[in-house]
């Protein structure tokens, strides 16, 4: 069995020590964190939420391949941080208020990361007013509203309206996403853009900055982006 699948039934075991280890070795092997995300990580969770939906699995086993998650995104942080040199976009990101899942928004924002975003993590549960403050401060390229909730999806339309109120809507992208998202709910709120997973996401992003085509971020630097999105970890794992 290979490093990567081996990783993968790590994090469907929630075997965290395993997990860790296997995720320095893949680094070692020269898998970038990109390909360790999507190919080990995402794999393994997947395998996590069809054990779930077939009742095989229950909220201590999916608990511990959290846990083993979260460990292994920040063995790989300091690899991200390394192999990015400019950013070609500046990210904020946070989960909604009333809402304090965050295994979802961090792997988007490893991704985001490992694209070449400058990312600003807020965390859970984070209110309108916060995001409000945030971006008038940092002045991102892109707002990124994560919400895993049904009950909590009025808190992602409520942040949208408080960039509105504060002016801020045309001087920022947004991007939402979650398990009750869709691009209807999207489009009917205001938002930007919609990303379906993690890989969706940063390519959604790409493309509301027109990063893909000669445009573009005011964060770039003057770097040009014709070949963005051409690398793997934008492509269906």
């Amino acid at each position: 069995m290979t490093s990567i699948r081996r990783l993968a039934w790590a994090i469907v075991e929630g075997d965290t020590k395993e997990a860790v280890e296997i995720t320095e070795c893949c680094l070692q092997e020269g898998l970038s964190p990109a390909e360790i995300i999507s190919l080990g990580i995402l794999k393994g969770l997947d395998t996590v939420g069809q054990k779930w939906k077939t009742y095989e699995y229950f909220i201590p086993n999916v608990l511990v391949s959290a846990i083993a998650t979260k460990v292994c995104l920040s063995a790989l942080n300091s690899a991200l941080k390394t192999s990015v040199r400019k950013p070609i976009g500046k990210a904020v990101a946070g989960t909604v208020q009333g809402d304090v899942h965050d295994i979802g928004k961090n792997i988007v924002l490893m991704f985001m990361e490992a694209s070449g975003f400058d990312v600003i993590d807020l965390g859970i549960d984070v209110a309108p007013g916060h995001f409000v403050k945030v971006v008038k401060r940092e002045k991102p390229d892109i707002l990124i509203l994560s919400c895993l909730y049904t009950l909590t999806m009025h808190s992602v339309e409520d942040t949208i309206i408080a960039l509105q109120k504060a002016g801020l809507k045309g001087k920022v992208k947004t991007l939402i996403g979650g398990a009750p998202i869709t691009q209807k709910f999207a489009d009917s709120i205001g938002a930007d853009g919609f990303g379906i997973d993690a890989v969706d996401g940063v390519k959604k992003a790409a493309e509301l900055l027109n990063l893909q085509g000669t445009s573009e971020g005011k964060h770039a630097k003057g770097r040009s982006f014709r070949n963005f999105g051409k690398k793997s970890l934008l492509k269906n794992p």
